[in-house]
């Protein structure tokens, strides 16, 4: 008589469904992160904050004076983009747009930062309580 193989032990089991069930939580965790929009752009120029404006649902665009002769900036639709740079690979411009809290767009050669900063920087986060 012969006997049915076994692929699987008890316990095999047990640790399989606690790993499933690990990474079904993380992942569910992950889901629910919501991301802040932005709502005010700041920009440094040679690493000195120079101009802080807010998002604007119209267009609006600004020329910011840099070491290589400046950039123009576009504000629409609550994003913010460069249009057009004179650095030599224009990698900014290639960027494109940025609306979420935290993202960047950076041009090295310009010596240039805009940055997306929240509505809810003023509160405190779980560590800092």
């Amino acid at each position: 008589m012969r006997r049915k193989p076994c692929y699987f032990k008890k316990f095999d089991l047990i640790i399989y469904l606690l790993i499933i069930s690990i990474f079904s939580f993380g992942i569910n965790y992950a889901l629910s992160l919501e991301v802040k929009k932005g709502n005010k752009v700041e920009i440094y120029v040679n690493n000195n904050l120079k101009y802080v404006y807010p998002l604007q649902k119209n267009k609006k665009t600004y020329f910011i004076n840099t070491d290589l002769g400046g950039v123009d900036v576009e504000f629409i639709d609550m994003k913010v983009r460069v249009t057009s740079s004179n650095s030599p690979l224009k990698i900014c411009v290639k960027q494109g747009f940025i609306s979420k809290s935290g993202q960047t767009i950076i041009g090295i050669p310009d010596k240039l930062l805009l940055k997306i900063t929240g509505e809810s920087e003023e509160e405190l986060d779980g560590i800092a309580r």
